[in-house]
């Protein structure tokens, strides 16, 4: 249902564009701007309050700021007091972020958001946004002819759904008129940064994040620098200094699947959580999935616009038993196409952390796996162990704070030589996110967090689970000496 336009409140005010700068694009690849100072590079400032420029919304009730300002107690979504950051959109033209051509008199608008159900307190390596989660009560307006204007409304507006603004918001904007009368370009804005201002004494420091993924479920805003201000600066004067560090990082940042890094190639890092009693995959798929997407699994957000896949194969597998450095099993896997896959890891013995390649494209005529280890690997000796098959659904997470994802991989492994069923969720590690501040020495931390979350997630669903690193060799074997349990059907 569509929410009825609110009667917005204009105030005008003149204000120092940011726009103008000609010389800001070529200070950005120096990661600074004069007077603009980022962490890494304490220095004085510079900047001044400017009276008559809008000054910044701080969140503190039955307070007004100075000058011709905003009442803040009618302003913000919410007025929450404390160790959250207030956390602002920018929606300006695209040049601000990609190389094309630059519109130096295309306005700028600043949103107000509630606080995110995803994030924390803390600093967030990523934001992401779902269309509700831009639904504002505050709004300004920047224009390239020195002039804000600020919008008020009664109930909140979503101003940008998916790929495109918001129809009800774009009536808004619509009736926006400023001295400058550039507002035509408010049709081809878009989600530029999300700004996380922390209040300090004295000074605030402020979390830029760009845009990173857009998509029809939501955008996702990677960190890219964080910059500190003097207490009370004007609105030009903190985008200012956040657009100039719009470009660090971009062409990682702002470029598809370019965005992404990987920490110990060739190494698997993942632990388990075996489940005790037979359960449906697919509901606790559905169900962390859905809590996921609403913000119920506390630090993580949807590997959007790859939130949820499914998978089955089957494997024919060989354990190898010598040499002792090479132990760990050789698997084969059809494709579609007719030629395997070949997945070799190596472990001594079950462990976060195991050796993992793939070999590609292999043509087994007959399916003699056997003739192919003896030709390819004639090294090893090896032991055929039985054929699974495998069905698994992975809920794929990132992490807010550390940018690192990993995936929620319900699996089921079937033996029908056996009739035996291994169920496990897995927690693995796939990638990082690009972004200011990435720390490859958190992956181990932020993995046992997500499955401590699991965890608990699984016991208030009623299925018991044991963290472990129970292996899918140490299944099999189990079958082969008849020490696991027959299958039991999915009640």
């Amino acid at each position: 249902m569509r929410l009825p336009l609110p009667r917005p409140v204009d105030e005008r005010a003149p204000f120092d564009p940011w726009f103008r700068l000609p010389t800001a694009a070529r200070q950005v690849s120096h990661g600074t701007l004069a007077g603009v100072p980022t962490v890494d590079r304490p220095r004085s400032t510079g900047l001044t309050h400017h009276g008559g420029d809008p000054p910044l919304v701080r969140s503190h009730p039955r307070r007004h700021t100075q000058g011709e300002g905003i009442d803040v107690n009618d302003n913000p979504v919410d007025d929450a007091v404390g160790t959250e950051p207030e956390r602002y959109l920018l929606l300006g033209d695209v040049s601000l972020h990609f190389p094309l051509a630059p519109r130096p008199d295309s306005p700028l608008v600043v949103l107000r958001l509630a606080p995110s159900p995803f994030g924390s307190a803390g600093p967030q390596a990523v934001e992401y946004l779902k269309p509700a989660s831009t639904a504002t009560r505050w709004a300004m307006l920047l224009d390239g002819a020195g002039q804000g204007v600020t919008r008020r409304f009664t109930e909140p507006v979503v101003a940008w759904r998916g790929t495109s603004i918001d129809a009800d918001f774009a009536g808004v904007l619509a009736r926006w008129r400023t001295p400058g009368d550039r507002t035509a370009d408010l049709e081809t804005i878009t989600p530029l940064a999300v700004l996380r201002v922390h209040r300090g004494a004295g000074h605030d420091r402020t979390e830029v994040l760009m845009c990173s993924r857009m998509r029809e479920v939501g955008a996702l805003f990677a960190r890219v620098a964080t910059v500190e201000l003097p207490a009370g600066v004007t609105w030009s004067e903190l985008t200012r200094a956040a657009l100039t560090r719009a470009h660090d990082l971009r062409d990682q940042v702002a470029v598809e699947w370019q965005e992404f890094t990987h920490f110990e190639e060739q190494t698997e890092i993942e632990l388990k959580l075996g489940l005790k009693e037979r359960v449906s995959p697919w509901g606790l798929a559905s169900g962390i999935a859905a809590d996921v997407r609403d913000g119920h699994l506390p630090g993580f957000v949807p590997d959007v616009g790859n939130e949820l896949q499914r998978w089955h194969f089957q494997q024919h597998t060989f354990e190898v038993l010598e040499p002792v450095a090479e132990r760990g099993y050789l698997g084969f896997v059809q494709k579609p196409s007719g030629d395997y896959e070949l997945k070799h890891k190596v472990f001594a013995a079950d462990a976060m952390r195991r050796t993992e390649t793939f070999r590609q494209g292999l043509e087994i005529p007959a399916g003699d796996f056997a003739g192919v280890l003896a030709r390819d690997y004639p090294g090893l000796t090896c032991r055929r162990l039985p054929s699974f098959t495998r069905c698994r659904f992975d809920v794929n997470v990132e992490s807010t704070a550390t940018g690192h994802f990993f995936g929620i991989e319900i699996d089921e492994v079937v033996v029908p030589e056996y009739d035996a069923v291994l169920q496990q969720v897995e927690i693995e590690y796939h990638r990082s996110r690009v972004h200011d501040g990435l720390d490859p020495a958190s992956i181990d931390t932020e993995l046992y967090r997500l499955a401590d979350a699991v965890g608990e997630w699984l016991a208030k669903a009623g299925v018991t689970a044991e963290k472990t690193f129970y292996s899918k060799l140490s299944f099999l074997r189990e079958c082969v000496a008849g020490e696991r349990p027959p299958a039991r059907p999915v009640e």
